[in-house]
């Protein structure tokens, strides 16, 4: 007996909102989970076939497959199919959009039939997608609902002309602030340390987003890789007008058994590399440029297992203080942005999520999008009169 999945959602935004979201295959990975990189390998009329890599699994393994996805923006309508089948003999999607009280009902359904040796059959596979589905739909509810709410506020950023650096932009709160910065007119050069679906999929993004944008491998860790990072900017910017520091690095080890080089290696990215980043960079910050470090909550609160983690945030508060004493007077702003729990592309488990839900007094994980607002504002000139300053960005926490 076949596969069958039939699953629905109803998200409060306008139609047009809804249906491009969600049929902008490239922001798959930040709009579903379970995606670590969405690409496409063929336009064919109003066909698309794509590649869609997920994040490793328990074992280290990226399952890839290429699908074919057609639209009709008409009929608000999508027919999709398994290229690469895989453990499928096959897979037929048929998404639909209907405009009911209280917004836009979208509705997938899914047809399939497992093969002899799957590790799943056909009934185990349609409990499992239809635990998943159910997951990724109330996410890309927030996702968009938030966006709608962003869209009806009417506040815009206009970051036309101005060049940024954004460190570790490939994945998670980075890319949603670097995205958001080309998004509203910005040239932006970010690195990264490692290879990946995901620098694939940013590039791919950035080249179709107007601007003058270059993603460059680079490990902050390292003073004489920051030192071609800030090179890098003065050939392809000339001068830098925002500065976000972002990149980080975390492990979880009981504080008895921490050993120092690992102590270093975090506190070497999150805090030094900050440092250096700001310091080499100063011959070519533009008057009024603004300089936005990415903390975090946990640095006045504490955690167990990441002791080094909180110290190298926590320095970054005192670090920012300073710094928008001593660079002050020569026109610079220094802000910190503190994000508390933020949902990225990382799978977060039921329970996490239902903590979570309990702490926060919005009752929600925050998404990449709501540390990216904070994050252009204060680059904005509408934030000229700060510094100094420490936004928390964590619903209530």
């Amino acid at each position: 007996m076949a596969g069958h999945t039939d699953n629905e959602i109803v998200i409060n935004a306008p139609m047009d909102l809804v249906w491009d979201m969600t049929n902008d295959i490239e922001s798959w990975p930040t709009l579903f989970s379970e995606y670590a990189a969405a690409e496409i390998v063929e336009r064919d009329g109003d066909t698309i076939r794509f590649r869609l890599s997920m994040h490793p699994d328990e074992n280290g393994t990226v399952w890839s497959w290429v699908s074919e996805r057609t639209p009709d923006a008409e009929t608000r309508t999508v027919r999709s199919r398994r290229v690469e089948t895989g453990v499928f003999e096959y897979m037929n999607l048929f998404w639909e959009y209907e405009q009911v009280d209280g917004g836009v009902k979208m509705r997938w359904k899914q047809d399939f039939t497992m093969k002899p040796g799957a590790p799943l059959d056909d009934e185990g596979m349609t409990a499992r997608l239809n635990r998943n589905t159910a997951v990724q739909m109330e996410r890309i509810k927030r996702i968009v609902e938030e966006a709608a709410e962003r869209a009806a506020g009417g506040v815009r950023f206009d970051h036309t002309g101005r060049r940024v650096l954004v460190t570790g932009g490939t994945r998670g709160i980075g890319r949603g602030i670097v995205l958001a910065f080309a998004r509203a007119g910005a040239s932006v050069v970010t690195c990264y340390r490692n290879e990946g679906p995901a620098v694939d999929s940013l590039v791919k993004a950035l080249s179709e987003t107007p601007g003058d944008h270059k993603v460059i491998k680079a490990d902050v860790g390292v003073e004489a890789e920051i030192e071609r990072l800030v090179e890098a900017c003065r050939e392809h910017l000339g001068t830098i007008d925002v500065i976000v520091n972002n990149a980080g690095s975390i492990s979880h080890v009981p504080f008895d058994k921490l050993p120092a080089d690992e102590w270093r290696r975090v506190l070497d990215v999150n805090l030094t590399g900050t440092f250096l980043v700001v310091q080499k960079s100063l011959p070519i910050l533009s008057p009024g440029a603004s300089i936005i470090n990415i903390g975090s909550k946990v640095a006045t609160v504490g955690i167990p297992l990441r002791s080094h983690y909180t110290a190298s945030k926590a320095g970054l508060l005192g670090l920012t203080r300073s710094l928008c004493k001593e660079l002050g007077p020569k026109g610079y702003r220094v802000n910190l942005v503190a994000p508390g729990p933020i949902e990225t592309e990382e799978e977060v488990s039921p329970e996490v999520r239902a903590r979570y839900e309990k702490l926060t007094a919005v009752g929600r994980l925050g998404v990449t999008a709501d540390i990216a607002g904070p994050v252009l504002f204060l680059a904005s000139d509408m934030a000229a009169f700060i510094t100094g300053e420490t936004i928390n960005v964590d619903g209530g926490i």
